[in-house]
């Protein structure tokens, strides 16, 4: 993953190094453009440093290089790049799906993760990684979320078993807001969360986490994950299955009423 990484940084940077000497800027210039230090260019443009998605389009944008789509492109590659291999062609199906929906057995979704809650889960899951490396997958993580601010987002419906909820990720002062996040989606438009309670005696969620998306024109496929690996599946039969999966999880789960209220309740005793 890092050799790939650093590719995708590489051909980043060597597009804004094109692009900003055509123009005759400096990259002092170019950052005082862009909001950033002409250090900080420097870096970008030997690869040494990723960009970021708030950079990607203001690169692109009439005032700077005029380039539609061209550095948010490139930040795609650089974004699914970040991640394991076996996750990023999931990356790109998330972005193009009009519906997603999921069970989750273990950890809020990424899409409806704080930064601080995500930086924890990466530490403790990967302690070996330098301070570069877990941000940068913490901000790859973080990006995928701008799907849900586009003008039009796609519907959302989460079922998260009741251990998601109480695990003190972090502890108090990282599951409170991280609770915070979890309740306004809930209660916005656009997103529906079902906690699966403990006291539940039917359980079809026992082989983990498991995500449906539907996407414009093309059939649905499913997800799956296990420790250092997933899957991506593609045949109709076993995604119908999965999806009566999701459907019977769904149906032994708390509405969605009664499971914001089981969040308020767990977000107090975090203080």
């Amino acid at each position: 993953m890092e050799a790939a990484e650093s590719s995708a940084r590489k051909r980043f940077g060597a597009e804004l190094k094109a692009h900003r000497t055509r123009k005759g800027w400096t990259q002092v210039e170019l950052g005082s453009k862009l909001g950033y230090s002409g250090s900080f260019i420097s870096d970008v443009e030997r690869g040494d440093r990723g960009a970021n998605d708030a950079m990607a389009k203001r690169c692109d944008e009439p005032d700077v290089f005029d380039t539609p789509g061209t550095f948010q492109r490139l930040y795609e590659d650089l974004q699914e790049e970040a991640f394991p291999t076996w996750y990023a062609p999931i990356a790109g199906v998330e972005r193009e799906s009009s519906k997603i929906t999921g069970y989750e057995p273990s950890f809020i979704t990424g899409l409806l993760q704080t930064p601080e809650y995500a930086r924890t889960l990466v530490r403790a899951r990967r302690p070996q990684d330098d301070e570069e490396t877990v941000e940068s997958t913490v901000q790859a993580r973080i990006d995928r979320q701008g799907i849900l601010v586009r003008p039009k987002p796609p519907l959302c419906w989460w079922v998260l078993a009741e251990t998601v909820i109480r695990q003190a990720v972090g502890g108090p002062e990282i599951m409170g807001p991280q609770l915070d996040k979890l309740i306004k989606a809930a209660e916005a438009p656009g997103t529906v969360i079902q906690v699966f309670p403990f006291s539940a005696p039917d359980y079809a969620g026992t082989d983990g986490l498991l995500h449906l998306y539907e996407r414009p024109g093309v059939p649905t496929v499913a997800y799956t994950e296990c420790v250092g690996g997933g899957r991506l599946i593609q045949d109709q039969q076993e995604v119908s299955d999965l999806a009566t999966v999701i459907g019977a999880l769904k149906a032994s789960a708390l509405s969605p009423r009664d499971s914001v209220q089981l969040m308020r309740t767990i977000r107090r005793d975090f203080g």
